[in-house]
């Protein structure tokens, strides 16, 4: 009968292969014999009814779905890998300083929360935090830790996904009532605009649904490069707002402020947390690490950033 730790030898099975891009490789990183991980790999195939790697004589690659599915079984393996490191720094006590930066509202909405956690379960931890729109130099600002929101990485830190950042268009109830409710992306081009001029790309909004994508260039009366604030003009009835949904949750629920659009998506970025790359972490960065990633990943946290 197949078990669960069946499904997850052949998922990790193939995240080697995919990784390493051969069955030699794989099967020399994970100590098993290159026949085992080839049937675990074809086993998993036939599972799923879909083919995950091209194979010929000179070369592996990987299919359309075995990439996606490649990135899954990445995840899997480094929680897995993030749990035996929480477990095995959990048997000696951890103590320090730790420095953490991050994006101001960001920070406000969750860091707190997730250090006073933190330092429940390491009462010998100190922890220094950042909030800044700026993003800071990990190594020259001597920072533990980043979260950031970033499309590229530099070479020289190392990056794990804690979460997806899902904005949402919002506007006031009285502004809907006073100027109709939008029907589809065109008819925001008709109400101001409230834009954030941290990013110099915020009054173009790019919205998608299915295969269809819709741009609209918005006019902007007011821009504040602060989150806090542009929620407060949006309650004002200042104009429409571009918000992550883990700062408006309240709003919403409370009916301070009202979704647009919700047949429509704006795309999502990852949150990501950032670190320089480290040959000899300290127990404390490695246990914090494991912490944070296992933190953000309780379904509470990812209710809000998925």
């Amino acid at each position: 009968m197949e078990t669960i730790s069946t499904r997850i030898d052949r998922m990790l099975c193939f995240a080697a292969v995919a990784e390493r891009g051969s069955f030699t490789a794989a099967a020399a990183a994970l100590g098993y014999s290159k026949a085992h991980v080839s049937r675990q790999v074809a086993e998993l195939e036939r599972t799923l009814g879909a083919e995950l790697l091209i194979r010929t004589t000179r070369r592996l690659s990987l299919t359309p779905l075995g990439h996606r599915y490649a990135e899954q079984a990445a995840r899997l393996r480094g929680a897995y890998d993030d749990a035996e490191q929480l477990i095995a720094a959990e048997r000696s006590e951890v103590r320090g300083r730790l420095r953490i930066t991050s994006a101001t509202t960001f920070g406000e909405v969750f860091l707190v929360d997730l250090i006073a956690d933190f330092q429940a379960a390491h009462p010998q931890v100190e922890v220094e935090v950042d909030l800044s729109i700026l993003t800071r130099d990990l190594l020259d600002g001597h920072y533990d830790f980043a979260f950031r929101i970033t499309r590229t990485m530099e070479e020289r830190l190392v990056a794990r996904a804690v979460g997806l950042i899902r904005e949402i268009p919002v506007a006031a109830p009285a502004l809907l009532a006073e100027r109709g409710v939008p029907r589809r992306p065109a008819d925001l081009a008709g109400l101001p605009a409230l834009r954030n001029n941290h990013f110099r790309d915020d009054a173009e909004w790019v919205f998608v649904r299915g295969g269809d994508s819709e741009t609209v260039r918005l006019r902007t009366p007011l821009a504040v490069n602060n989150f806090n604030a542009i929620q407060h003009a949006a309650e004002r009835g200042l104009g429409i707002a571009r918000l992550p949904q883990y700062h408006v949750h309240d709003a919403l629920r409370e009916g301070r402020l009202q979704r647009l659009l919700p047949d429509w998506e704006i795309a999502q970025l990852p949150m990501y947390l950032v670190h320089p790359q480290r040959r000899h972490p300290t127990r404390l960065q490695t246990v914090f690490r494991a912490f944070a990633v296992a933190w953000f990943d309780a379904p509470e946290r990812q209710a809000l950033l998925r």
